[in-house]
């Protein structure tokens, strides 16, 4: 009777193993990529406490920084439709590239710390969206190493891993990141990148990768 009784519970075990390694880690890898939408994407400029929007379809380029020459300060959003990422997805990882059309820094040779915020505003961007408390952050990364002039005309790529997982978690439907120099209204050396936004090919670019 113990015999039979054992043999029983080991089928169930049996079947419980197969049952959890058949699932989700079965799930291929999947990668979508989404360029940021040109309709949505702007900056915000403070100057002297006015705040200005500027959208991407109108110029070439987004600013994100501080003015060496006047320190005006530059906050600029990029917005990525996620409609091509399921809500039960598991994000692998994921990497925000964008292409810098010209780097203004003083002096020359310095180099420009850049953080990035994963937030969530309802579109378009307006003037209240600049301000971090009426804006918050709900998850940021730096930019590493920091932008210097040699990367001009060349695309940086950014781990944005812990802001795709967030925005994965709150299940926002929208990609949405503040790009902005480090102590940008303290700083000492006040630097600004330009963030391409010309022609599709150089247009910001999220890469996921989930299962």
């Amino acid at each position: 009777m113990k015999g039979k009784l054992l043999g029983v519970v080991l089928a169930a075990l049996l079947l419980v193993m197969a049952g959890c390694g058949g699932g989700h880690d079965d799930r291929p890898l999947i990668e979508t990529r989404i360029p940021s939408d040109v309709a949505v994407d702007a900056d915000i400029v403070n100057a002297g406490g006015v705040l200005t929007v500027t959208r991407a379809s109108t110029v070439n380029g987004i600013f994100a920084g501080v003015d060496p020459g006047n320190d005006d300060v530059y906050r600029a959003f990029l917005h990525f439709p996620l409609t091509t990422v399921p809500l039960n997805a598991r994000i692998r990882s994921a990497e925000l590239g964008i292409v810098i059309r010209s780097v203004t820094v003083l002096p020359p040779t310095a180099t420009i710390p850049i953080r990035i915020e994963l937030v969530s505003f309802a579109p378009p961007v307006i003037t209240d969206d600049f301000d971090r408390i009426l804006l918050p952050p709900l998850q940021s990364v730096s930019i590493s190493p920091p932008i210097s002039s040699a990367d001009v005309n060349r695309e940086v790529v950014v781990d944005v891993t812990p802001l795709m997982v967030e925005a994965q978690r709150r299940e926002l439907r929208f990609f949405q990141v503040r790009i902005f120099q480090e102590n940008d209204f303290t700083t000492t050396v006040p630097g600004m990148i330009e963030i391409d936004e010309s022609n599709q090919d150089n247009a910001p670019l999220l890469t996921v990768v989930y299962d």
